[in-house]
């Protein structure tokens, strides 16, 4: 460090009493540049330092080299009059690092907030998916119990069907054996049936027989009639053989009539004999197929009982794997949640980062010093000085009051989304401010955009490019048509809000672009009205 050395040898003495006026002056300046480019010194190295905290680098010395390096190389300089060659060379290289810290923090800030975004889906789906298998195990759990008790009721009905196939077989046996005894007593009574037939035929051939005898007692009887006394005794048997005969006959014609009866009543019980007989086999056929019927639902009955066992089994099994999986998502949510709470740290650090490297672009910006910024700086500052002319002329003649001006309810415009809004200036600004804004644009075509906001981030008019007519689809307007918006987001409140002498912001857009947004704060009669910010792709960014 050759500064350092070079004001060791310099008396107290001499620097305040023997040394010259311009000497004195030179000194100073020297003291003063030595201090400033140390800070710096010491900024830079601390920036880099915490930027590999952040990041979690794999070589920390060698990065702490380059920071110590940067430092000495800024120590060096330090002592360098102003006009020595490779000044603005080494200032050029501090801007770009300093700018490259800019794009790291930016691009480290978009990364975490992307990853918090993708966390917070994460946790979401985690918490879904827990719940879903929270869900699934009490299901499970349900189902387990209800194929238990469907076990337990299958294997009842097993029980009961073996108890009813038991008493089925003992009854099918009483009705092969009922069948046997009424096909016997059938066959029984279709014998009495032709006995009786058969009596029936004696009883008829006794009768004719009868018949016959009662007409020979008869003729006898009158033979004995003609023979006089000679055939008397003949007369009385003859009469005595003719009541033998109606006795006969009479017996004969009961008996008719009685077995007449019992042949009738011998048909009418064959024939319900066999009626009953086709029952009781038709009742058989029944019961043996009620038999059957009861055999197969006694084997499907086992076999129901086997498989809802394994159901069973399975869905306790199941049961527990769910558990299992449920409490490593729970864990997994929570490491989540864990790392979603720690997340926005890792941005507020990115974000503390970039403001320090932004506090010391602006420090830069400040000297005279060139930074590759100087450009952008001041032509930003033009435009806010014209546009507060510009507000102020309009107050001063009339076409807008101050009131008007400082307007901050924002009136939201109907069927717009995103959504846009009405204030009492921006029909104003639409005819004031286009034309330099466009000026800006056409000067330096390498812009993005380029206009005045608020001191709340509202844009009340925009680029033309950005002003388009709105077509009612989102993505597309979201891009072509962002006048009228509020940016609430951290670049577009800053742009509107800062009242420093300039601020340079760096970010990244969803498409992967780094963006740097300078704003310049806007002034109407000494008041800060908002700024005047231009946004610009980085040169550092490959």
């Amino acid at each position: 460090m050759p500064t350092c050395i070079r004001l060791q040898h310099v008396p107290f003495a001499d620097v305040t009493g023997s040394r010259s006026g311009g000497q004195m002056k030179q000194l100073q300046h020297q003291l003063v540049r030595f201090f400033a480019f140390t800070i710096l010194a010491m900024a830079v190295a601390c920036c880099l330092a915490y930027l590999l905290l952040l990041s979690g680098g794999d070589h920390p010395y060698l990065i702490a080299c380059v920071a110590a390096a940067i430092g000495a190389a800024l120590l060096a300089f330090a002592g360098r009059p102003r006009g020595e060659p490779g000044l603005h060379q080494f200032a050029d290289t501090v801007g770009n690092a300093i700018d490259a810290i800019m794009i790291g923090a930016a691009e480290t800030s978009y990364f975490v907030d992307s990853v918090k975004q993708k966390v917070e889906l994460d946790v979401r789906t985690a918490s879904d998916i827990a719940d879903s298998s929270a869900q699934n195990a009490v299901m499970t759990e349900k189902i387990a119990a209800n194929a238990e008790r469907a076990a337990k009721v299958a294997a009842g009905v097993r029980v009961e069907s073996v108890a009813a196939r038991a008493e089925v077989d003992q009854g099918l046996r009483r009705i092969n054996k009922a069948r046997e005894e009424a096909q016997g007593a059938s066959s029984t009574m279709l014998s009495l049936q032709d006995k009786s037939k058969r009596i029936t035929g004696f009883t008829e051939a006794i009768s004719d027989i009868s018949a016959r005898t009662n007409l020979l007692a008869l003729n006898a009887a009158i033979e004995a009639a003609r023979a006089g006394e000679h055939g008397r005794g003949f007369a009385v048997v003859a009469g005595e053989v003719r009541q033998l005969a109606q006795r006969t006959k009479e017996a004969s014609d009961e008996i008719s009539v009685m077995v007449r009866e019992i042949n009738e009543q011998s048909e009418k019980a064959a024939r319900g004999m066999s009626s009953l007989a086709a029952g009781v086999t038709e009742a058989a056929r029944n019961v043996e197929s009620v038999h059957a019927s009861l055999s197969h639902i006694e084997e499907s009955s086992g076999e129901s009982e086997d498989a809802i066992g394994q159901i069973a089994r399975a869905s306790r099994e199941h049961v527990e794997t769910t558990q299992l999986i449920a409490d490593a998502i729970e864990q997994i949510r929570d490491s989540m949640l864990s790392t979603n709470v720690e997340l926005p740290r890792a941005t507020q650090s990115a974000m503390a980062l970039a403001e320090r490297a932004e506090a010391i672009a602006g420090a830069l910006g400040e000297s005279s010093v060139a930074t590759p910024h100087d450009e952008i700086r001041e032509t930003a500052q033009r435009a806010a000085r014209e546009v507060g002319k510009l507000f102020e002329q309009a107050i001063a003649s009339g076409r807008i009051t101050r009131e008007a001006l400082f307007d901050r309810h924002y009136r939201p415009i109907p069927n717009t989304n995103p959504p846009k809004h009405n204030t009492k200036f921006d029909a104003f600004t639409d005819k004031v401010l286009p034309d330099l804004q466009e000026g800006v644009l056409a000067a330096l075509p390498h812009l993005a955009y380029a206009g005045a906001v608020d001191n709340n981030g509202y844009f009340p008019t925009h680029n033309k490019k950005f002003s388009q007519p709105l077509t009612g689809d989102y993505a597309t307007d979201m891009v072509n048509n962002r006048t009228k918006r509020i940016f609430s987001d951290r670049t577009g409140k800053r742009c509107g809000s800062n009242t420093k002498a300039f601020l340079l912001q760096t970010y990244k857009r969803d498409t992967g672009e780094v963006m740097h947004d300078l704003s310049v704060p806007i002034h109407v009669d000494g008041k800060h009205w908002g700024g005047f910010r231009i946004g610009y792709r980085s040169s550092n960014h490959a």
